[in-house]
């Protein structure tokens, strides 16, 4: 039996990633934006930072964190220099987080602040995908689960919009996917197999 080849260089992070984009029907343009990071180990701790992007005069931009060390690692590692949406200046908040729901069948996460509470809900959710591939060559290894459907509500209101395909997940895996999706046990190294010597 072949043996499967370990990936080389120091662990950098491993956890999970919650997307939800949120885009009105026959719009071009997202009402709502929801990156989520939850870390079980970082060079900067466990903890869990959201970037939010709900416009309007009645929204929220900003990343709310309770680590925010791991803030910044974040931003250095995943956000920085890739052509993320978020990768901007935004207004760093304190917050709490927690969660409810089924993780097989509608998992939410609620973002608490001194300001906001925003709720975010996955539904209808696909098989999930073991080791598929990703875009970031030094992630090796994800659970991804997809989501048709998805919602946030803020301060009591709900955002409108619904998931849509996103082209971004043709260059990993062939075709567009939901906008609504999860990766669990997401594990990131400094460098990968393939860049060692």
């Amino acid at each position: 039996m072949a043996q499967a080849a370990l990936s080389q260089g120091p662990l950098l992070w491993s956890g999970e990633h919650w997307i939800l984009y949120l885009r009105p029907p026959g719009s071009q343009a997202d009402s709502g934006q929801l990156s989520l990071y939850c870390a079980a180990y970082s060079p900067a701790g466990q903890g869990t930072v959201a970037y939010i992007d709900i416009p309007g005069s009645e929204g929220l931009t900003a990343v709310c964190t309770d680590n925010p060390d791991l803030a910044d690692f974040i931003a250095a590692t995943m956000i920085r220099g890739s052509n993320n949406p978020f990768d901007r200046d935004l207004p760093q908040w304190r917050a709490t987080f927690s969660r409810a729901g089924r993780i097989d069948r509608n998992p939410s996460w609620t973002i608490q602040s001194e300001r906001h509470t925003l709720t975010a809900t996955w539904e209808q959710l696909e098989s999930p995908l073991v080791g598929p591939p990703t875009i970031n060559p030094h992630i090796v290894f994800t659970v991804l689960v997809f989501a048709a459907a998805g919602q946030m509500q803020l301060d009591g209101m709900t955002v409108p919009g619904c998931p849509y395909p996103r082209d971004a997940w043709s260059k990993s895996l062939g075709q567009a996917r939901s906008s609504c999706c999860f990766a669990l046990a997401e594990t990131m190294m400094a460098a990968h197999s393939s860049d060692a010597p």
